[in-house]
Parts: C-alpha cells; sequence; structure tokens
C-alpha cells in the first residue's frame, strides 16, 4: 500500500474585485509549503492564463505553472525571497519621510465565519508625506471582518513590530524623473487591536494626485476582497510537486505580468509578497 501523501494544512479561496479588475485565488498552505492558483478578469473579456505557484520553503524552490500549456519555470531564492544570479539595484532615499499612521478599533460585533468568530475591525490609516518625499499623502478606511491568525501557518501570520523607524522599499507615486528608482524612509505609528485574518474586507482611499499645473486634487478609489472558501485539515502532498506530464521551459509563453491602474495586488505582486514571507 502506498503511504499517504496528505498534509496538514489549510486550503483558502479569495476573491477581490477593484474598479474593472478581479481574480480569485485558490491558496493551499502548509507549515513549509505554498501552492497558489489564480486566473484574472478584465471587464473587457480579456483573460489571464490559469496560473499556479509552487514555493517549497525548506529548499528555497519556486515553480511557477502554466496549467493551461502544462509547462513550468523554476528558479532558487536567496533568505529574502530573492531570485538567485539576479542582481539587486542599488536603493535610493528620497530627502523625505513617509509617516503611516493606523489605528485598528474593534466595533464589538460578532458574527460566525467557516466555523470561527469574526470580529468586526475598522481600521483607518494616514500617511503624510514630509518635504522631500516621493510618495503623496492619502486616508484610507477599511472596514472588515476578521478570525484569529492561528489558523494560518507562522509563515503567514501578519508580522507586529512595534512603533518606530522603519526603512522600506515604496514605489514613488510621483513619476517625476528625480523619484524614478528612489524609495522614500517609512515611520509607522500603530494603535488598536490587532485585526487578525481577514475574511472579508472594503477599503476605500483618498489620495493626492499631481495637476499639471503642478497643484493636487484628491481622489477617492477602492476595492475589496472576501474569502469565500476556508478549510482546514489534510492537503493532498502532490499538491505541492509539479506534475509529471508539465514540461520545463526557460519561458512561459502565456504568461504576462502587465498590471492595471489599481493599489490591489496583481498575481505576479501577490505572488513576489507571499516569497518574501516565506523566507523570512
Amino acid at each position: 500500500m502506498a503511504p499517504d501523501p496528505s498534509v496538514n494544512g489549510v486550503k483558502i479561496v479569495t476573491r477581490q474585485v477593484t474598479g474593472g479588475f478581479s481574480d480569485t485565488r485558490t491558496e493551499y498552505l502548509t507549515a513549509d509549503r505554498l501552492r497558489s492558483e489564480w486566473q484574472s478578469h478584465l471587464l473587457d473579456g480579456r483573460t489571464g492564463p490559469p496560473m499556479a505557484t509552487i514555493v517549497q520553503r525548506g529548499t528555497n524552490h519556486v515553480f511557477l505553472l502554466d496549467l493551461q500549456a502544462r509547462e513550468y519555470i523554476a528558479f532558487e531564492t536567496d533568505s529574502q525571497g530573492v531570485t538567485l544570479g539576479v542582481k539587486r539595484d542599488p536603493v535610493h532615499y528620497s530627502a523625505g519621510t513617509l509617516q503611516i499612521w493606523i489605528q485598528s478599533t474593534d466595533t464589538g460585533e460578532r458574527q460566525e465565519m467557516f466555523g470561527h468568530v469574526a470580529r468586526h475591525i475598522i481600521t483607518r490609516e494616514k500617511r503624510i508625506a514630509t518635504p522631500g518625499a516621493c510618495s503623496r499623502s492619502s486616508e484610507s478606511e477599511t472596514d472588515g471582518w476578521y478570525i484569529d491568525e492561528t489558523v494560518m501557518p507562522e509563515w503567514r501570520r501578519t508580522k507586529k513590530p512595534g512603533n518606530g523607524v522603519v526603512v522600506a522599499t515604496v514605489m514613488a507615486v510621483n513619476a517625476s524623473s528625480s523619484c524614478i528608482g528612489t524609495v522614500d524612509h517609512i515611520d509607522v505609528h500603530r494603535s488598536g487591536v490587532n485585526p487578525g485574518f481577514p475574511l472579508k474586507m472594503t477599503t476605500t482611499m483618498k489620495s493626492e494626485v499631481p495637476e499639471p499645473d503642478g497643484g493636487t486634487r484628491m481622489v477617492a478609489s477602492s476595492w475589496g476582497s472576501e474569502v469565500m472558501e476556508l478549510k482546514e485539515g489534510a492537503l493532498d502532498g502532490n499538491l505541492f510537486d509539479v506534475p509529471g506530464d508539465f514540461h520545463r521551459v526557460d519561458a512561459l509563453k502565456n504568461w504576462y505580468v502587465t498590471p492595471p491602474p489599481r493599489r490591489q495586488l496583481t498575481g505576479w505582486e501577490w505572488f513576489k509578497e507571499k516569497l518574501a514571507q516565506l523566507f523570512q
């Protein structure tokens, strides 16, 4: 009798919508493995190819699969999730700082979702760009329902740094030549409750947009996500291996990473973020 290939983990199906773009993502997570499947859809009828990523944390091996063409590419990363052999560009910092103030408030409302008690939490975030910063000031409010993060593997849980100055990479909103390839210093201040793992959330943001005359105006945008399925327990261990009938190639001909103009993560951006989480 063949050994049981099952492993303990969690399956999550999430739908994200913003503007004219939506995608549904299925994640399979264990203590040291990740598989994600997604397909993006635009309102103009265009559809991206069904894709999957497999990350094996213990070996730092990453596989990107085209499920339609049955092809894949493979590479290794360093301890920070950066592809081996890829030269990092030097980091250039602006003369300013992006101050971020985050406050999460528990409304006291509760709701049972997927066998867990979810808390209703409102998070308000204010970003203030000091003179010399490349980022723009903005304000946002997230209305969401959250459960305890212990449902997730340790690596998937939110890091909880304290207040203080954090140096991080932030893409400049201002596209002027002086800001291309430049990042701001980040000063983060958090208060209130730790939300946990989001099951349903809607974010509305008001941000500054530069005008041709040199002034700025405030523009509002919104996006949301909702977990459609959450299952805890045994997963098929074969999910985290490349199928034997897939062919390794140098590049995926059906793969494109051009993101629509939105703040929500595209599949590729999400994938890079998860790599960083896995290899921290």
